[in-house]
């Protein structure tokens, strides 16, 4: 539910080549007085004309689109406004917070799903684009060269950097490799479940199986993963922070 506190005025663009669509979004946004939809675009070049002229605060933007999908919009807009795409293909995901997007909803809308992006919106200085958090019962869209895969949030068990490449082991003993930057993912994921033990490695505490330790260092072995990941002095203390372990306990009680 939308707060009735005061709220800023958001001028708002819609770029989308179907009328159906842009119509059916403008009657969602009327339940939010404070959205002012300023203007309609239904291809990608008459968007970005319209956003060059207009600087709105916010474009709901679809991707495919005659004369230029919504990210060859982007191409051509300097300093571009919040960017929320409303599309109905998921596989555009990973390229779509890639370019900043500030979030990515699918057709048909959701009104609840809408309602929390555009709270999120609120939320956050307008002169930043952060994209929404991940939360347990959401899958993220893996764009790993060939094919795009959909996996649950919950199913990945750690997530390592590579340099500009991220591996994601999964539950099923997959690793995808896609091309990004590991400290997005530590922004969008919940920080409770998943740790950032140093610049390159975050895991899942549900997915740890055993920690074993040499000295000041170790090695934390996690489900479906074969070998272990190596800890310095550094993030096995936090390690054991996050994990609430303390020096007394064995390694026993440490892998159940």
């Amino acid at each position: 539910m939308i707060s009735k506190d005061p709220k800023p005025e958001i001028r708002t663009v819609i770029v989308d080549d179907e009328n159906l669509a842009r119509k059916n979004l403008k009657e969602l946004l009327r339940d939010y007085p404070y959205i002012h939809v300023i203007g309609e675009a239904e291809s990608a070049a008459a968007g970005r004309d319209l956003i060059v002229k207009t600087r709105p605060d916010l474009v709901f933007l679809d991707v495919r689109m005659p004369e230029g999908s919504g990210f060859d919009l982007l191409d051509g807009v300097e300093d571009a406004p919040s960017i929320v795409f409303v599309t109905a293909y998921d596989e555009f995901a990973v390229r779509a917070f890639e370019n900043n997007a500030f979030d990515y909803l699918l057709k048909p809308l959701d009104p609840d799903r809408l309602a929390r992006s555009l709270e999120r919106f609120l939320s956050v200085p307008r002169n930043r684009t952060e994209p929404m958090d991940m939360h347990c019962g959401e899958r993220v869209c893996l764009n790993a060269g060939n094919k795009v895969a959909f996996i649950s949030v919950m199913d990945i068990v750690a997530i390592v950097a590579d340099k500009n490449y991220i591996r994601v082991f999964t539950t099923n003993a997959d690793c995808f490799i896609v091309r990004s930057a590991l400290k997005d993912w530590k922004e969008r994921f919940p920080s409770d479940i998943f740790m950032a033990l140093d610049r390159s490695l975050m895991i899942n505490k549900h997915h740890v199986r055993l920690l074993t330790k040499k000295n000041r260092n170790g090695d934390v072995f996690m489900e479906s993963i074969e070998k272990p990941f190596h800890l310095g002095r550094v993030a096995l203390q936090r390690f054991k922070e996050l994990m609430g372990v303390s020096e007394k306990q064995g390694l026993q009680e440490m892998s159940r």
